[in-house]
């Protein structure tokens, strides 16, 4: 495995677990007076809006989160726009 290849799945797989996370703790601290999670419900609107939903403790925690998650999966976009690039130039 190139040191690319472990980059790339470095960070999609902290991405990913990043915003999984997030998602967990938003749906453990859901607020009561909200209908629960279910299929109507906008999931970008509960990671860029945490604070809608849950209680007011772990907002920062769930933001960071996803933060984070964002940021790593941009970084893996990142390091296959790289690969494409070098391949391409390298010819």
């Amino acid at each position: 495995m190139s040191t690319t290849q472990g980059a790339f799945l470095g960070l999609l797989a902290s991405g990913l677990l990043a915003l999984l996370t997030g998602l967990l703790l938003t749906r453990l601290r859901w607020r009561t007076d909200i209908p629960p999670y279910g299929a109507h419900t906008r999931l970008l609107d509960v990671a860029l809006h945490p604070e809608r939903y849950v209680s007011a403790a772990p907002v920062r925690a769930i933001r960071c989160l996803n933060v984070t998650g964002a940021l790593l999966l941009a970084g893996a976009v990142a390091v296959v726009g790289y690969e494409i690039l070098r391949t391409t130039l390298s010819r």
